[in-house]
Parts: structure tokens; C-alpha cells; sequence
């Protein structure tokens, strides 16, 4: 049973509008970038795969992951997807409903969602639509915060629409995939208790930070220390991955 409701109407208020900052802080220079490119690459996505990213912001993913041609992004806000658009011109952008895509069957030879199920209501709905237009043989992706983060907790006492993030946990993604008629899932955990994120946001002005070489060898070494020091179900991040059957 949920502890609470995800409200629809505040998740649209909050996350409606384009954030050119928060994306430029995404794909960089700098070492938080880095640390992005490294997380989407423990997605294990292929390269050169026909990639549908379900809720791509303003498309820093797609961005990170060189999104082959025919790739696409969907999202409900508007202004998010013209900041996509701009930057990535060659790929496709359609505003449309997570749990409603406008694709047929099959469609995409890989999915991505990352940072999604934690504001929708039926998340199920939105894993079935996924599994819907991955071709036989597809992967997914689907990173997550995980509920056990001590910074999962501090941002969700923090700002109300990121509460969702403690509905998620491992047991929970893994039986949602199952549940899509995926298999061969894995999950992982990413991010042990990545300082940079939380150091160099856009809202505490500090973004330059992230740029330095210094900073950059103190932030790696906290990482690695981090690492070695934080159980291994505390860490940040969630990374299933999971293919659909080569038929149904």
C-alpha cells in the first residue's frame, strides 16, 4: 500500500517548465557531467539502437547517450521539449502521456526511463507502454532513486514533489519489470553518496566548482571512499535493466 498519493497536478506545476541551467549543468564540462555520462553508461543501452527516452527533459540523456538517428523523446511539458529540440535537432520530440505513447507496437529497439516512476500514479501503466513499443529482443533501461539514498530522503523532507522517490526501492523495480512481461533483469545501485550533485546544483550558484581540476580530484576521491564506505543498499541510485522476450 502507498504512504501516500502522487499528486498529478503539483508533479505538472512543478517540473512543467524548461530549465536551460539544470541542463547545461548535465552535460557540461565538468565532472558532475562525468559522472552522468557514467551513470547512463551503466545503462548498458546499445549504441547504435533506434532509443525512445520516456520523460527526457530537456534531453541531456540522449544527449549523454549520442542517441543514434530515429531515436526520440517524449515528455509532457512543452517547454522542456523545445530546449530539447534546440540542442538536439536531429532526433524527435512529441509531447505526449507516459501511460499513452504515440508509437505502434515494436517500435524502438531500446527504452530508457530514468527519474520518472517516482512522480507518476501508475507507474505499471507507464512500464507497459514501455514493453508495448520495444521490439522482440529490446532492452530498457530504467534508473531510479533509491529510497534507502540518505540523499533520496534529505531532497524528498526538502521538496514535496520529489516524495515519490520513497516509493522506490529494489524489490519494488525488479517485481514492476516482471510484472511487463520483462526478463533477464538486473538491478544495480550507482552513486554511492555523490557529493558533486549536491555541491555543484545550479541553485547554490556553485556550478564553476564542478569545472575545476582540483575540485574535480576531491570529488573522485570522496567517490571512492564513499564507495568502499556506504552499504551497497543505500546507494543512490537504482539501474534495471531488462530485455523483452524475443516473443510473446
Amino acid at each position: 500500500m502507498e504512504p501516500f498519493k502522487i499528486d498529478s497536478g503539483e508533479q505538472k506545476r512543478y517540473w512543467r517548465e524548461g530549465d536551460g541551467a539544470h541542463r547545461a549543468w548535465q552535460v557540461g564540462p565538468g565532472y558532475f557531467a562525468d559522472s552522468e555520462r557514467a551513470l547512463l553508461a551503466a545503462a548498458a543501452l546499445p549504441a547504435t539502437a533506434r532509443l525512445l527516452e520516456i520523460g527526457c527533459g530537456e534531453g541531456a540523456n540522449l544527449e549523454h547517450l549520442g542517441a543514434a538517428a530515429g531515436s526520440a523523446g517524449v515528455d509532457f511539458s512543452h517547454d522542456k521539449l523545445v530546449l530539447a529540440h534546440r540542442e538536439l535537432p536531429g532526433l524527435g520530440f512529441f509531447r505526449a502521456d507516459a501511460t499513452a505513447l504515440p508509437f505502434p507496437d515494436g517500435a524502438f529497439a531500446a527504452v530508457l526511463i530514468r527519474d520518472l516512476l517516482h512522480h507518476v500514479g501508475d507507474r505499471q501503466a507507464v512500464l507497459g507502454e514501455a514493453a508495448r513499443v520495444l521490439g522482440p529482443g529490446g532492452s530498457i533501461a530504467v534508473i531510479e532513486p533509491n529510497r534507502l539514498s540518505p540523499l533520496v530522503m534529505a531532497q524528498a523532507a526538502l521538496v514535496p514533489a520529489e516524495r515519490g522517490a520513497l516509493r522506490s526501492d529494489a524489490a519494488r523495480l525488479h517485481a514492476e519489470l516482471a510484472a511487463a512481461g520483462l526478463v533477464d533483469i538486473v538491478i544495480d545501485r550507482a552513486q554511492p553518496l555523490p557529493a558533486a550533485r549536491v555541491l555543484t546544483h545550479p541553485a547554490l550558484g556553485l556550478r564553476a566548482l564542478g569545472r575545476s581540476r582540483t575540485a574535480g580530484w576531491l570529488f573522485r576521491a570522496v567517490d571512492a571512499v564513499a564507495a568502499r564506505l556506504m552499504p551497497g543498499a543505500t546507494w543512490l541510485y537504482l539501474v534495471g535493466r531488462a530485455r523483452r522476450k524475443a516473443a510473446w
